[in-house]
């Protein structure tokens, strides 16, 4: 859909007519989405109710509770998945500038059967909607906060990473109260509805709520999640690296992984537990321990059985590194450089040109094609980044050529490209009105984009 569109747009002539204003645009839009079908007025929504953050929070309440409407109406087993995840999708735009209203209807989420084993859907909206409940309404908000963490447990996942970020902001005006949720959400970690990525929230939650916890909360907490260790583990093979200032860790069992991250938990609990744990896996001993306030560099990979060659295994890592290079580079590029370096992978190296020395020739000389579909991605987003738009422009131009380049470019595209006039009045030339007025509804969030107000799902 509006990925050939895209590759249209870049030869069609500047269209003549004076462009509206975003905002203005965002309402012309609506008004145009109402003929279409219910999963294409759902994905333009989506777009409408962010951007209308940043000019009227009323207004993008109620797109995204259309949003909401609509995406309820798909029923057909196909759907079923992108129901859940675009309810979930409407909810969290809602809480951004009506929470009691997203709270509402939190407990009509129901599972999603097509999202397990591997996540529930609805604690990620819990994300965005339990702090700013707390932010608005202070301790009144507690009860329903509560009920709604009950519920998601009930059925799926306890919303720990909803709490994590919840726990200092109640410890701060009172701490008995934060105890008390901290003891509560330790409870509901032997779960009847393990999903494959508990434990890592689990963790985020622990780091979050260590200063908070007494000592025999804290060992409380130790322990429940060494008995939720076996119950949430992969079926398939996974492998971890751990990118620790000293040394990189490298582990090939899930199992010995989880019990890794517990350690320096256990060890600050009661030290006789570590000692235990680390005779229990001796994998472990002798390892640096992993720091407690903050997460560590981690990437990890999932293989089968005949893929696990550490060929295989390799690669597999160059490509969880390169998701989070970016972000370790803004703390420490130096380290982040060097992560990058021993992958011998020049893709990850073109991701951190705009923290770097390294220049783009350089670049291009160690890539054995200019036109690797990832080297050429990451070199369009970091010449975005280095503000060299005309050159991220010409090689988005040759990215649109290959349809796997498509979708990872659109979304870079919607970041750096779309608020720009003249790519709109390309795109008003689209005959096909789903793909014109998704590409228009893009547009007009890319030039909101910057206004202070504008707010979007992390």
């Amino acid at each position: 859909m509006t990925r050939i569109a895209c590759a249209l747009a870049l030869t069609i002539p500047l269209a003549n007519a004076a462009l509206p204003t975003p905002a203005a645009l965002l309402s012309t839009i609506h008004a145009q989405a109402q003929n279409l079908s219910p999963s294409d007025r759902v994905d333009l929504l989506y777009e409408l109710s962010i951007a209308a953050t940043a000019t009227n929070r009323q207004t993008s309440a109620a797109w995204a509770i259309e949003m909401y409407d609509c995406a309820t109406t798909l029923h057909s087993p196909q759907e079923q998945m992108y129901r859940a995840a675009q309810r979930k999708n409407a909810l969290t735009v809602l809480s951004f500038s009506d929470p009691e209203a997203a709270a509402a209807r939190f407990m009509q989420l129901e599972p999603s059967p097509a999202h397990a084993p591997f996540e529930d859907p609805r604690v990620d909206l819990s994300r965005h909607l339990f702090p700013r409940l707390w932010n608005k309404d202070g301790k009144r908000s507690l009860q329903v906060i509560r009920n709604l963490a009950a519920f998601t447990a009930s059925t799926g996942e306890y919303p720990y990473a909803a709490m994590a970020l919840l726990l200092p902001r109640v410890a701060q005006l009172d701490p008995r109260i934060a105890r008390a949720l901290f003891s509560e959400a330790v409870h509901q970690m032997p779960s009847n509805h393990p999903l494959h990525r508990t434990h890592d929230v689990y963790i985020r939650f622990l780091r979050a709520g260590w200063p908070i916890a007494s000592r025999r909360q804290r060992l409380a907490a130790v322990h429940a999640g060494l008995s939720g260790t076996q119950t949430s583990l992969s079926p398939s093979r996974m492998h971890f690296q751990y990118f620790l200032p000293e040394t990189t860790v490298h582990l090939d069992s899930e199992l010995d992984a989880r019990i890794y991250e517990l350690l320096p938990f256990a060890d600050s609990a009661d030290p006789a537990l570590g000692q235990s744990l680390r005779s229990r896996y001796p994998h472990l001993q002798g390892l640096p321990v992993l720091p407690i306030d903050t997460a560590p560099w981690r990437a990890a990979v999932v293989t089968s059985p005949g893929r696990d060659t550490p060929e295989l295994v390799q690669r597999a890592f160059a490509r969880s590194i390169a998701r989070f290079l970016t972000t370790w580079a803004q703390t420490d590029p130096s380290r982040a450089t060097k992560i990058a370096l021993s992958t011998q992978d020049p893709t990850e190296l073109a991701l951190l040109l705009p923290w770097t020395e390294t220049s783009r020739p350089d670049l291009e000389r160690n890539a054995e094609s200019a036109a690797n579909p990832g080297f050429l991605l990451a070199l369009i987003r970091s010449e975005f980044q280095l503000g060299h738009s005309e050159e991220a422009r010409k090689l988005a131009s040759l990215a649109w050529k290959n349809p796997e380049s498509r979708v990872d470019l659109e979304d870079i595209c919607g970041q750096y490209w779309f608020g720009d006039p003249a790519w709109c009045a390309q795109t008003e030339a689209i005959q096909n009105p789903v793909t014109r007025l998704t590409l228009l509804a893009k547009y007009a969030r890319g030039a909101l984009r910057n206004i202070p107000a504008y707010e979007e799902p992390s």
